[in-house]
């Protein structure tokens, strides 16, 4: 159980460290978790995205959470929480009195032009990933035999577009699919 206890500080830590750009930024490391440990499905990935947008707090902090009891009880949500809280803390500390004195080199505003669309890429290709095995319904993907979940993809099609071009609340959207879930599976 203690090494069980280690890994969870060990990956959590890592999450806090280098996934820059919020809570969404942790989905890669999420991602590599459960492809290296098994901690969770894919399916409960998605379900944990989900969960953590509607439970109120942080969306990494809540995953966080999420996976450390789930896989070793209240011990293992500690752990993995403060893990992924703790460096960020200390970089926020350190960097909220540096930064002023340095926030006019060209050489740190370069590092930030580069991070944000490294976040980006990271984001987007999980994301496309999980919407491929959200929208198939066979978990080994292959395009020339790709079986496609319709209801999904007609879901995802009626939220995008209000969430994309209208910028309605997210938690309208969240709702709202929870509902489309509802009633398309009664189909």
């Amino acid at each position: 159980m203690l090494k069980l206890y280690f890994l969870l500080t060990y990956e959590f830590l890592k999450i806090g460290i280098f996934a820059l750009g919020g809570g969404y930024a942790a989905l890669p490391f999420l991602y590599y978790i459960q492809k290296q440990y098994n901690w969770f499905t894919v399916d409960e990935l998605t379900n944990m995205i989900a969960v953590s947008n509607i439970t109120p707090g942080p969306i990494g902090i809540n995953m966080a959470t999420y996976t450390g009891y789930t896989t070793a009880g209240i011990i293992g949500s500690i752990l993995s929480t403060t893990a992924i809280v703790f460096a960020p803390f200390i970089f926020t500390v350190t960097i909220i009195k540096i930064f002023n004195k340095f926030k006019s080199c060209f050489f740190i505003n370069d590092i930030f032009l580069g991070l944000r669309p490294a976040s980006c890429a990271l984001l987007t290709s999980i994301g496309l990933q999980l919407f491929v095995q959200i929208v198939s319904s066979s978990d080994n993907i292959h395009i020339s035999s790709l079986q496609l979940d319709y209801k999904a993809i007609i879901l995802f099609i009626l939220l995008i577009i209000p969430f994309s071009f209208m910028k309605k609340n997210p938690l309208l959207v969240i709702l709202s699919g929870a509902l489309g879930g509802i009633i398309l599976q009664s189909f």
